[in-house]
């Protein structure tokens, strides 16, 4: 039978539809029941889109056909502006000596080292909330990206960000909107031109900078040298020459794994939070773990593993507001998916935001429900059926310490607070950079 050219897609050019620009997810989301598991999108004369939600496909670029893809340039581009090149956008041999390089501060061992300082950080936060009159408003995006940002700072530089976090996270929000209309706006100047949007970011990237260089900075004045990631970033030395890594190199590294490390699981601790209001049942089970578990202490490191229904909660968290909703590839070669070719040079997204909504493989997808995750149920499933953390060779380093992390959050501060609704504003989605909620989430804080 003879392979279809194009799959179906919608007819107008996505560059110039108002709907499309207004809300992606959206556009996406009517595409995909209207045509199916591959669709075509054409974006402007000469530049198409590519859609593939199946697992099946998923799996073929994300793993058995992967050495036919790359990052997508669209994306890794404007990324690059802010992150150079580190072991996100990184491809090739560069790409995998990095990852060599990092893989044992993320093995079991190391996590289980640094689970302390997650359970200590989120105590600390817990004493930071006690401290207000009960019923105070807080900004509970704002705050989970603090939290983060201080536990991956000590976690992995074994530095106290301190008086950098506000600067760090204020900032770092400010670029993700710059970096998102560089990857979205067809028409944009170069960052040489000295537009008002570029001196900005510009200055923001500078801050940012200056705030991860004071951290490498820091560990080469410091006597004795914790054995931390910064330490085997530093220490790392080419097998051929001998020589290490220039400080942009070191900066590129470090700058990429602020980022990283805190903004997923930050907004995936909002994402959770809000579902639990809405889930009163869902909420009650938590509690009474914690309650069983915990017996009114603090978590510790070892609890990870005895507070199985928190991290199910956190999976299924993850499961229907996945923080990179969709993984932008770029076909090297030409290719066949489920029937159809694809072009050499073609832009394909793997958008797992609605593969794991796909009806085939979740029964009512839209349902919050943590039971999905029980060892019995995710036997039963395809293996990229569900990828928040993407899949196949480059699969996040840290998503291991992310699940970690989130859990041992999400237990400390649930076992002492109950979150309640702040405003009475619906919750929407907001895909620029990472899936988050839009407005920030409002929640007042009531003690248990």
């Amino acid at each position: 039978m003879a392979i279809s050219r194009t799959p179906p897609g919608p007819s107008a050019y996505i560059a110039f539809s108002k709907s499309y620009r207004d809300d992606r997810l959206g556009s996406y989301g009517q595409a995909w029941k209207t045509y199916g598991d591959l669709i075509h999108f054409k974006v402007l004369p000469g530049l198409d889109l590519y859609l593939a939600v199946h697992p099946e496909a998923v799996g073929h670029i994300l793993n058995s056909h992967g050495q036919a893809y790359k990052k997508a340039v669209r994306a890794s581009k404007p990324l690059s502006l802010l992150l150079g090149e580190g072991i996100v956008i990184s491809e090739g041999e560069t790409w995998r000596r990095q990852r060599r390089l990092m893989q044992p501060a993320f093995h079991q061992q190391s996590l289980w080292n640094v689970a302390s300082v997650m359970t200590r950080f989120a105590q600390k936060r817990v004493e930071m909330w006690e401290s207000y009159p009960n019923g105070s408003v807080i900004n509970l995006v704002e705050q989970m990206q603090q939290l983060t940002l201080e536990i991956v700072g000590e976690a992995l530089f074994s530095a106290d960000m301190g008086e950098n976090v506000d600067s760090f996270t204020h900032t770092f929000r400010r670029t993700t909107k710059f970096i998102d209309d560089q990857i979205n706006t067809l028409f944009k100047f170069p960052l040489w031109v000295p537009t008002p949007q570029n001196r900005q970011f510009i200055q923001n990237r500078h801050t940012l900078n200056r705030i991860a260089m004071n951290l490498i900075r820091g560990r080469r004045q410091q006597q004795s040298t914790p054995h931390d990631l910064l330490a085997m970033i530093m220490g790392a030395q080419d097998a051929d020459t001998g020589s290490r890594m220039s400080d942009q190199e070191l900066l590129d590294e470090v700058m990429t794994l602020l980022v990283a490390g805190h903004e997923t699981v930050s907004v995936t601790l909002a994402w959770a939070f809000h579902l639990l209001l809405k889930h009163p049942e869902v909420l009650s089970k938590l509690q009474h773990e914690i309650e069983i578990v915990l017996n009114d202490r603090p978590p510790n490191p070892d609890d990870y593993i005895r507070l199985p229904y928190t991290r199910m909660i956190i999976e299924e968290t993850l499961r229907l507001f996945p923080p990179a909703w969709a993984l932008p590839r770029e076909t090297m070669i030409e290719d066949e998916i489920q029937g159809y070719q694809i072009p050499k040079k073609a832009l394909v997204l793997v958008p797992a935001y609605f593969t794991h909504r796909h009806p085939e493989f979740w029964e009512n997808p839209e349902e919050f429900n943590p039971e999905r995750f029980t060892q019995a149920e995710t036997s039963k499933r395809h293996k990229f059926a569900y990828y928040p953390f993407g899949g196949g060779p480059r699969i996040c380093i840290g998503n291991q310490f992310a699940l970690m992390e989130a859990t041992l959050v999400l237990s400390t501060l649930a076992q002492r607070f109950h979150l309640e609704p702040a405003s009475d504003k619906p919750v929407s989605i907001d895909p620029t950079f990472t899936l988050r909620p839009k407005n920030d989430l409002p929640m007042r804080l009531v003690r248990r």
